[in-house]
């Protein structure tokens, strides 16, 4: 299962893929010692990749900055967030349930980084969760699938402060 990350992000990339690489790091760190994860860097000059026992991140730096701007104008017109890196996430689907959590818990590191604006799409581009000028909203559109993904339980992970709402209360949309 895919999801995608939208960040705003100053860093360089070689920066980011460091900051990444420690913030799973720091969310294994018991299973790590524990011997029940295992984390690995497979970055290279053109795409950053790491991976760990539920998921892998890639951030392809291949991308074109024509695609990336067309990107970046699509979501902000589609959700208002201004994002210039766009972050692939891989889950492994036989342990989806521990690494959406995992997922959760890295996810709230990075709303820590900065203000700047963030999208989570899942596997169908829905978008899950937005940060628009430093304040997280969580989508509460009343599709059931879409929204089990946003369990308050799990929520409580990122450790951040949020706000519910309906992205689609005013356009129509039904999915």
């Amino acid at each position: 299962m895919d999801f995608r990350v939208s960040i705003g992000s100053n860093l360089p990339r070689e920066a980011l893929r460091k900051l990444l690489y420690n913030m799973i790091c720091n969310v294994l760190v018991m299973e790590l010692s524990f011997y029940e994860a295992e984390v690995w860097d497979w970055s290279d000059t053109r795409n950053v990749s790491i991976g760990c026992t539920y998921f892998s991140i890639s951030i392809n730096l291949d991308d074109e900055e024509e695609y990336l701007e067309r990107f970046r104008e699509m979501n902000l017109e589609s959700y208002g967030v201004d994002t210039n890196i766009l972050i692939n996430i891989q889950f492994i689907t036989r342990l989806f349930d521990i690494g959406y959590l995992k997922f959760l818990e890295l996810f709230g590191k990075l709303l820590r980084l900065n203000d700047l604006d963030m999208l989570v799409e899942n596997h169908s581009s829905y978008p899950l969760m937005k940060r628009i000028k430093g304040c997280l909203k969580i989508n509460t559109h009343s599709n059931e699938y879409q929204t089990s993904y946003l369990d308050k339980e799990d929520l409580a992970l990122l450790n951040y402060p949020y706000l519910e709402e309906d992205f689609f209360k005013d356009s129509g949309y039904r999915r």
